[in-house]
């Protein structure tokens, strides 16, 4: 969640217990059933107000990303939960999983709400074995989320616009189109691939991941939601809770757990990027007329 496959889903527990953004009338209650007496004594003696002031709970949540889809997913070969992960940062900067919740759609009806389960750690018997396949199915969430959402969707989905508009915008001499086009290298080819092996339907993703048929269907939804704004790296930190300004650390950025490698990192090439972008771009551009007047812009 730090540093592995996807690590850009993961966010600061603002609010306990964790709440839905789902429209109640179609899905009725979908809050969390996770409670005080599930984490407490996960917590190292304090209680869960103190933690969640003290900006120590994080959440992994695909609850309401996936819910709307369980029900339908469900009734195919796949067989899985919406997850929600709660996390404790621990003294010595590292995280701590102290609760998961699984949840599925109400038999009865969807509008009943969720039915749900909480799972805690456990080392010995059944309950180890049970923390352990809750483990597994959050592991299941994030594999698909990660390779739909973060990878293929905000990575390569999105950037295509921009690349199909710059080819048919601004000339090949243009200093933009200069500035963007290494960047753009491949990715039509790859994304067109893509469409013809890995996204098409019944292909690799429909074939090996939960959301088989629904994929494409789950992304679209999910992308009603992207801003371009949100997309820089900075932005994104403080939009999870993951990050706070702050003038006095490097990049203007205090990270919530200094020991998070995607961030560490990723804010050195942000800026080495923004750096080098601002220099090229205002020796072309002087004034904002200019960008203003650029016709091919």
């Amino acid at each position: 969640m730090l540093a592995g496959v996807n690590p850009v889903s993961i966010q600061l527990l603002k609010e306990f217990p964790p709440k839905s953004k789902l429209d109640a009338e179609v899905y009725g209650n979908q809050h969390s059933s996770i409670k005080s007496h599930h984490i407490e004594e996960h917590l190292d003696g304090l209680d869960v107000d103190e933690v969640v002031k003290a900006n120590k709970i994080f959440i992994l949540d695909y609850h309401d990303a996936l819910m709307p889809y369980m029900k339908r997913i469900n009734a195919t070969s796949s067989k899985t939960y919406a997850t929600r992960t709660l996390l404790l940062l621990q003294n010595d900067g590292t995280l701590k999983p102290i609760a998961i919740e699984l949840s599925l759609p109400h038999p009865d009806d969807e509008k009943l709400g969720a039915v749900s389960k909480v799972c805690t750690p456990a080392k010995l018997g059944v309950e180890a074995e049970i923390w352990k396949l809750a483990k597994t199915y959050v592991a299941v969430n994030d594999s698909g989320v990660h390779q739909l959402v973060s990878h293929w969707l905000n990575t390569h989905a999105v950037i295509e616009p921009f690349v199909i508009a710059t080819n048919r915008q601004l000339s090949v001499l243009h200093p933009i189109y200069k500035l963007l086009h290494p960047h753009f290298r491949d990715t039509m080819n790859i994304n067109a691939s893509a469409r013809t092996i890995l996204v098409s339907s019944g292909g690799v993703i429909e074939k090996t991941f939960f959301t088989g048929k629904y994929s494409m269907e789950i992304c679209s939804k999910i992308y009603k939601n992207w801003v371009f704004p949100n997309q820089a790296l900075p932005k994104d930190l403080i939009l999870r809770g993951m990050a706070v300004e702050d003038s006095n650390y490097p990049h203007g950025l205090r990270l919530t757990i200094e020991d998070y490698p995607y961030a560490v990192d990723g804010l050195e090439i942000w800026s080495a990027i923004k750096t080098w972008v601002d220099d090229y771009c205002t020796f072309y551009y002087k004034t904002d007329t200019m960008v203003q007047n650029d016709t091919e812009l």
